[in-house]
């Protein structure tokens, strides 16, 4: 796949700006790298998102009818999966991100500055464009995209749940967004319950269990705040990392938890971790599913699997 050569003097830039991110750090974000785009003259059209799914449709637009350009998500994981979801022209555009999010799971596991003006700082000049494989899931009604992760079972409903905290919402006042998903991982312990699961990778592996938790398939390292659940995940290796748990009790789970920040989780007895480019996975009763913690409805059927083509992403 060839990438096209984006001049500094010729390159517009789009930004989709989610101002309500983290209880308004979005906006803040926001104030921070515009006040720096003008004391540069930089060229820049901005877009402001005030309702679900319209980074997607507003990524589609600037994709579809400005291309070649480089367009930027400010928000959250959320936000950055939204406008990911919808580009198109992958070859004509450059993505970059400004994360102003809690998890910040997507910057994470790319590396990426953390601080606004440093972010904004690479996207102008940038170093390092990596081509990044963008996942699918597809279940019966429909078909999401991720770049950081999709999953079923206990970390999907960790997810769910933490999308419309209130929880969360007060944390993220403190700068304590990531505590969200420890401490309702801990209260969705309580309501765990084992489910049988059959799988397949690549058409060919065939794998049954009795009593599965949760399946993450991981493009990034982390997910769901820092969990670092698939240790070896790389977003340009043209593989998908799955970390799956099965037949543990509660308090080993509890005891697991902590060790899946460093990765230690693989240690544990019940603990799989596979590679693939596709798995299709059944669930014996409907189980919360995630993409990039969004929510993705209550499943017994879903494909994930890798799209056919890599995004630009400006990571440095």
């Amino acid at each position: 796949m060839s990438f096209i050569l984006l001049l500094r003097g010729y390159v517009m830039y789009y930004f989709i700006v989610n101002p309500s991110s983290s209880s308004g750090k979005g906006m803040k974000t926001w104030q921070t790298v515009e006040h720096l785009l003008r004391s540069e003259h930089v060229p820049y059209h901005v877009f402001f998102t005030s309702r679900k799914k319209q980074g997607e449709e507003l990524a589609h637009m600037i994709s579809s009818r400005h291309a070649p350009c480089t367009i930027v998500a400010v928000g959250g994981d959320g936000t950055a999966n939204e406008v990911i979801s919808g580009l198109t022209n992958y070859s004509q555009i450059q993505f970059g991100y400004i994360p102003s999010g809690s998890g910040n799971d997507l910057a994470a596991g790319l590396n990426l500055k953390l601080s606004p003006s440093a972010a904004l700082q690479a996207i102008l000049h940038p170093k390092k464009v990596l081509p990044v494989t963008v996942g699918c899931t597809h279940t019966p009604e429909k078909t999401y995209h991720f770049i950081v992760s999709s999953g079923i079972g206990f970390d999907a409903a960790v997810c769910h749940e933490a999308v419309n905290s209130s929880f969360k919402k007060l944390l993220n006042h403190f700068g304590l967004g990531k505590l969200t998903y420890l401490g309702i991982a801990l209260k969705q312990l309580i309501l765990l319950h084992s489910t049988p699961v059959s799988m397949v990778l690549d058409d060919r592996r065939q794998f049954e269990f009795d009593d599965v938790f949760f399946i993450a398939a991981m493009n990034l390292k982390y997910e769901g705040g820092g969990f670092k659940f698939c240790p070896e995940a790389d977003p340009s290796d043209d593989y998908l990392d799955l970390c799956l748990v099965e037949k543990m009790s509660k308090l080993r789970i509890l005891r697991l938890l902590p060790t899946a920040f460093r990765g230690d989780h693989v240690k544990f007895d019940g603990v799989h971790i596979y590679r693939c480019k596709k798995a299709v996975i059944r669930a014996a009763s409907p189980l919360a599913v995630h993409t990039d913690g969004e929510k993705a409805g209550f499943q017994r059927l879903v494909t994930i699997a890798l799209g056919q083509e890599k995004l630009p992403f400006i990571v440095a």
